[in-house]
C-alpha cells in the first residue's frame, strides 16, 4: 500500500532475554573433599530459562557446575582448607550477575577447660581445643589480658599457651580464642590467676605445708606420751620399794632413796621409721622412803622412712613424790623440753621447739597385789620453723598446747615358780596447733600475711599386756636375782592427723634380767615386736644400771 513500509527478516528473530541477576542466600555444607552450596535461584532469570550455574573459587576462574537447580556440589577440594565461593546463573543471554561470596568454613568455636599454671613472670594455660574448628585448620591461638580488647598471637596452634613478660604478684584475667583461615573464633571463658607470688605458691602447696606441721606435732606428742608412761611405770616400782621400806626397819633399804645419775635407752628400727628413746634419772629422799625429789628425763630420736625427716627431743623433769599412806603415792612435776627436726621431703628445713609442762601422777594399791596408777599433764610449746622448696621459702613462729592423760590397772598373781603381772592401760594425748602464720618469699617478693589452720593431732591407745615372769635361780620371781619374762600384748590405736585412722594389732615382749647380790648392778635385755594395722614395729632394748 502507498505510504506503508514493511520490514522482513530472514533467519532467527532477535531475542528480548537479558542476563539473570545473582543467586542469593548461599549456604555451604562441608563434606569430605567437597562442599555443597545450597542457594535461592535468581529472582529474575532475564526472561530466559537458566541453562547452567557456574562457580568461582577464591576469585579464580569460573567453572560449570553442570546444574540448573540448587544445590551446587563442588568436589576435588582439600580438607581443612577454607574457600571463598561465588555462583552465577547462565541463560541464553549469557553469564549472569555473581553472588556474594560464601565460605566453605566458619570461625572456630571457643576453647574450653582453661587451667593456669603460674611461673616466674609467666603463666602456662592448658586448654581443650574448640569442639568445632569451623571446617578449617586452626593456625594460631590468641590471648587477651584483663578484657583489654587487645588480642595477642600466642604463636602456637596447640595446648598449652605460654604467656610471658608478666608481673609477679599481679592478678590477671585471661581469655583465649582460636584463629583459622576464616578469622578469629569465639572467645573462651576467662581464667583468673595470681601470678608468681608467695600467696599463689602457698595456696598451691598448702596441703604439703600442713603435713609438715602436723607430722612434727605428732612426733612430739608421741614423745610426750611415751615419757609420761615411763614415768608412771617407774613410779610404780618406787611405790613398791617405798611400801616395803615403810613396813621394814632395815636401814639397808634407805640407800635406795638416793640414786646417782642413771642413763638407759632403746633403739627401734622398722621399714617406716628408725627411732631411739631413753631416760636419765637421779633421786634423793628421806630415810623412811616416804618423800623424795627426783630429776629425770628422756631422749628420743625418730626417723620417718617415707620422707627421711628425723626428730630429736630431750626433756627433763623435776618431780616431788610423797607416800600419803602405804596404799597411795602422789607426785607432781615441772618439765622442760627441747627438740629439733630436720625436715626432708617436698620441703627441706629445720623445726626447733622449746616447751614447758606441768603434770601429776599417782599410784594406789587397790588391794595387796592390785594397783591403779595414772598421769595427767599440760604443756605449751614454742615452735620455730624454717623450710623451703625450689620456689617458696617459709618461716614461722607459732605455739602449741598439749594435754595428756593415762591410766593403768596392774597386778601381781603369784604362782608356783612364776608370777603373772597383767596390765590394762589407756593413754590419750592431744596437741592443738590452730592457725599458723607464715612469712613467705618467692619470685623476689615477700608476704608476711600467709596463714593456714593446722587444726590438731591426737592419739588414743588401749593395751592389755599380761607379763609372765619366771625365776632362773629357784627363788620366788619377786625375790629372784635372775628372771625371764614373756609378755604378749594386744592393742588398739586411734590416730587423728589430717584424717582419722583406727587400727588394732598384737605383739609380744621377751626379756631377761639379772642383778648382783648387793642390788647395785643390774642388766636387762628385751625384744619387742608389734603388728598394728599394716605396720610392723620391732625394737631391742638393753639397759645397764649401776647405783653408786
Amino acid at each position: 500500500m502507498a505510504g506503508v513500509t514493511y520490514s522482513f527478516y530472514i533467519g532467527t528473530a532477535p531475542s528480548s532475554a537479558t542476563l539473570a541477576n545473582a543467586p542469593s542466600d548461599l549456604v555451604a555444607t562441608v563434606g569430605d573433599g567437597q562442599v555443597s552450596i545450597a542457594f535461592t535461584a535468581p529472582t529474575d532469570d532475564g526472561g530466559a530459562a537458566i541453562t547452567d550455574y557456574e562457580y568461582q573459587l577464591d576469585s579464580g576462574n569460573w567453572t560449570s557446575a553442570g546444574k540448573t537447580t540448587t544445590p551446587v556440589v563442588i568436589t576435588g577440594l582439600t580438607n581443612g582448607s577454607a574457600y571463598s565461593i561465588k555462583l552465577r546463573a547462565v541463560n541464553s543471554a549469557g553469564k549472569g550477575a555473581e553472588s556474594a561470596a560464601v565460605y566453605s568454613a566458619t570461625v572456630a568455636s571457643a576453647p574450653s577447660d582453661l587451667v593456669a599454671t603460674v611461673g616466674n613472670g609467666q603463666v602456662s594455660i592448658a586448654f581443650t581445643a574448640p569442639s568445632n574448628t569451623g571446617g578449617a585448620d586452626i593456625s594460631d591461638y590468641e590471648y587477651e589480658l584483663d578484657d583489654s580488647g587487645t588480642w595477642t598471637s600466642a604463636g602456637t596452634a596447640a595446648t598449652p599457651v605460654v604467656i610471658t613478660g608478666l608481673t609477679n604478684g599481679t592478678a590477671y584475667s585471661i581469655k583465649l580464642r582460636a584463629v583459622n583461615s576464616i578469622g578469629n573464633g569465639a572467645e573462651s571463658a576467662a581464667v583468673n590467676v595470681l601470678l608468681g607470688s608467695p600467696a599463689s605458691e602457698f595456696a598451691a602447696k598448702e596441703d604439703a605445708i600442713r603435713s609438715v606441721i602436723t607430722s612434727d606435732a605428732q612426733h612430739s606428742l608421741n614423745s610426750t606420751l611415751a615419757s609420761n608412761i615411763r614415768l608412771t611405770r617407774d613410779a610404780r616400782e618406787r611405790f613398791l620399794t617405798s611400801r616395803a621400806q615403810m613396813q621394814s626397819e632395815e636401814a639397808g633399804l634407805a640407800s635406795r632413796n638416793n640414786e646417782a645419775l642413771d642413763v638407759d635407752g632403746i633403739a627401734v628400727a622398722s621399714a617406716d621409721q628408725i627411732a631411739t628413746q631413753g631416760t636419765f634419772s637421779a633421786q634423793t629422799g628421806n630415810f623412811e622412803g616416804t618423800k623424795r625429789r627426783l630429776v629425770f628425763g628422756d631422749f628420743d630420736i625418730q626417723r620417718d622412712g617415707d620422707t627421711g625427716s628425723n626428730t630429736a627431743t630431750i626433756s627433763g623433769k623435776i618431780a616431788w613424790e610423797q607416800m600419803l599412806s602405804e596404799q597411795t603415792m602422789l607426785g607432781y612435776y615441772l618439765g622442760v623440753e627441747v627438740g629439733q627436726s630436720n625436715i626432708r621431703g617436698s620441703f627441706t628445713g629445720t623445726q626447733r621447739k622449746y616447751g614447758v609442762s606441768i603434770g601429776g601422777y599417782f599410784v594406789h594399791a587397790l588391794q595387796e597385789n592390785l594397783f591403779l596408777d595414772g598421769f595427767a599433764s599440760l604443756g605449751a610449746g614454742r615452735n620455730n620453723l624454717e623450710m623451703a622448696d625450689d620456689t617458696l621459702a617459709l618461716t614461722s613462729d607459732y605455739t602449741t598446747q598439749t594435754v595428756t592423760l593415762g591410766a593403768a590397772v596392774s597386778g601381781v598373781i603369784e604362782q608356783a615358780g612364776y608370777d603373772i603381772l597383767p596390765e590394762l592401760s589407756v593413754a590419750y594425748g592431744r596437741t592443738t596447733i590452730g592457725r599458723v602464720g607464715f612469712t613467705g618469699v618467692a619470685y623476689g617478693l615477700t608476704d608476711d600475711t600467709l596463714c593456714l589452720d593446722a587444726g590438731s593431732v591426737s592419739t588414743a591407745t588401749i593395751m592389755f599386756r599380761p607379763e609372765f615372769r619366771v625365776s632362773l635361780d629357784g627363788q620366788k620371781p619377786s625375790e629372784s636375782l635372775s628372771t625371764l619374762s614373756f609378755a604378749p600384748r594386744v592393742m588398739c590405736e586411734r590416730v587423728q592427723v589430717a584424717s582419722t585412722t583406727n587400727n588394732c594389732g598384737f605383739g609380744a615382749e621377751l626379756g631377761i634380767s639379772s642383778s648382783t647380790q648387793d642390788g647395785l648392778t643390774s642388766v636387762t635385755a628385751a625384744i619387742v615386736a608389734d603388728r598394728v594395722g599394716n605396720s610392723t614395729r620391732s625394737s631391742l632394748q638393753l639397759n645397764l644400771e649401776h647405783k653408786f
